[in-house]
């Protein structure tokens, strides 16, 4: 039974055990004599006899039937929510790496909303993992070869949605510029070579994986792939270049992507190393677009701190929601697996969605109408408050978020647009002035230590994984210690 939407007006501000206006009806109220059993036992629930009818409080009696019971003080509605516990106020995060005035900022506003019936939206990656887990996931994938793509679709998955195929988007090692028709048509035709060579692939090949790393063709394919995807990053808009990588999961099912996430996941929380390694495509397969080196950031996790902070803003009535420009699967993979301690609901869950066939095998198309025809969008930039406004907002009367947890340009619109955040909390990566989070580090910088700031920063550092007790971060391969930039 849920009773959420059900309006108790009869005297709420009495029976939310707040100051009574009765006696100023020239109403007079007494204790009341009688017993509430609850299974059989005395509640003792403390109550009032008024002109012969007895009440008792709500948040007495909620308590009493652990169920949750919010007020909202804009309408002036009492709730009951059967399938949540009672909140009996705000849980105490844990010290822990946290900057001491962020931690302070964050319990205030969980102390002031406790049990209150709100919800923060958190970012996924660089926020609540440290690195991005999209970007680790892509670096498995190549070096598992876990595509269900045929080779003859491979060039078109790799060209959906660019704009212009022949537009120069890099150099190559000899600095001569590439297009992304050259890089696609080098990688699609590695791709053939492997899809015959490997026995994984099913389609007649021998080599085993440690075997097919060893050749040109694999050299070539990985070096190719992960420069493709950060040259259409630098040179597209986002909404082209956001979705660009989900497009390489088209011929598998969401179960199929969430276990090879969740693998990955697994596999570089345990990495040893947090450092940047490279890829250079062999000399001796130039291809079209040369030789060709890129680079990618080893190391995931979901450090202590965030772990406590999630459950303990849960467990003090505040619903938790994720907002990523991350696949769906494989933010499920990270929210949802007990392993990494989040735990959140399936349903509270937002990120990039792909259109699936008649088998549920995801096609290289973005699902703009995923949940209600033409609400969705993508989940980066303004898309993420667009999503908020239609999906999650109007469970909570039109609201936005308490809370807002970010760390770039992608998070700024869901950080800086509702009215009701009362706390942005920034992870800062140090970003450049030209990204719209810095204007608000700024401002977090600025008011570190006064009363009820808008926006906070937390440092970490990008050498070990972990959060550090200040303001300022600690960038890879770097010993010092940075707050923001200065402006240009």
């Amino acid at each position: 039974m849920k009773l959420k939407s059900k309006v108790l007006a009869l005297g709420v501000a009495f029976l939310m055990g707040m100051s009574t206006p009765l006696a100023l009806a020239g109403i007079v109220a007494k204790d009341s004599t009688t017993k509430i059993l609850l299974n059989g036992k005395d509640a003792a629930l403390k109550g009032y006899e008024v002109n012969d009818n007895n009440y008792f409080k709500l948040r007495d009696l909620a308590k009493a039937l652990n169920i949750s019971v919010t007020y909202d003080e804009k309408t002036n509605t009492a709730s009951l929510d059967s399938t949540k516990p009672y909140v009996d106020g705000a849980q105490k995060l844990a010290a822990g790496n946290w900057a001491k005035e962020t931690r302070e900022a964050m319990q205030a506003v969980m102390d002031k909303n406790a049990g209150a019936g709100k919800y923060v939206v958190f970012d996924f990656d660089n926020t609540t993992a440290i690195n991005d887990v999209e970007e680790a996931l892509l670096i498995y994938q190549i070096e598992n070869l876990a595509f269900k793509i045929k080779p003859d679709q491979m060039y078109n998955v790799l060209k959906t949605q660019i704009p212009d195929m022949n537009k120069a988007v890099g150099k190559n090692d000899a600095g001569k510029e590439v297009t992304s028709d050259m890089l696609a048509n080098d990688i699609t035709a590695d791709y053939k070579v492997l899809y015959n060579g490997y026995s994984g692939f099913n389609a007649g090949g021998k080599m085993t994986l440690e075997e097919v790393h060893k050749t040109n063709a694999y050299n070539d394919f990985a070096a190719k792939l992960r420069y493709m995807y950060s040259a259409v990053g630098d040179t597209f808009d986002a909404s082209v270049s956001y979705p660009w990588v989900t497009y390489l999961f088209a011929g598998m099912t969401a179960d199929e992507v969430y276990a090879l996430a969740n693998a990955s996941h697994r596999y570089w929380s345990a990495y040893p190393e947090w450092t940047e390694k490279k890829w250079t495509s062999p000399a001796a397969q130039p291809g079209k677009s040369g030789v060709i080196t890129a680079s990618y950031l080893t190391g995931i996790r979901i450090t202590s701190e965030l772990r406590d902070l999630y459950t303990k803003l849960m467990a003090s009535g505040i619903d938790v929601y994720v907002v990523s420009a991350s696949f769906i699967d494989v933010i499920r993979a990270a929210a949802r697996d007990p392993f990494f301690g989040l735990n959140v609901p399936e349903d509270h869950i937002f990120a990039m969605q792909l259109k699936k066939d008649a088998n549920g095998r995801y096609l290289p198309e973005y699902n703009y109408d995923f949940g209600a025809a033409g609400k969705y969008a993508q989940t980066q930039a303004a898309g993420k408050s667009t999503v908020i406004k239609n999906f999650i907002a109007p469970k909570y009367n039109g609201a936005g978020p308490l809370m807002v947890f970010g760390d770039s340009a992608g998070d700024y619109n869901m950080m800086t647009e509702f009215s009701d955040t009362v706390l942005g909390v920034i992870f800062n990566r140090y970003r450049k002035t030209s990204d719209p989070i810095w204007k608000v580090s700024v401002e977090a910088a600025n008011t570190i230590g006064q009363a009820n700031p808008r926006y906070v920063l937390q440092g970490r550092d990008n050498n070990t994984g972990e959060l550090l007790p200040t303001q300022k971060s600690r960038m890879l391969g770097k010993e010092e210690l940075v707050l923001v930039r200065p402006a240009a």
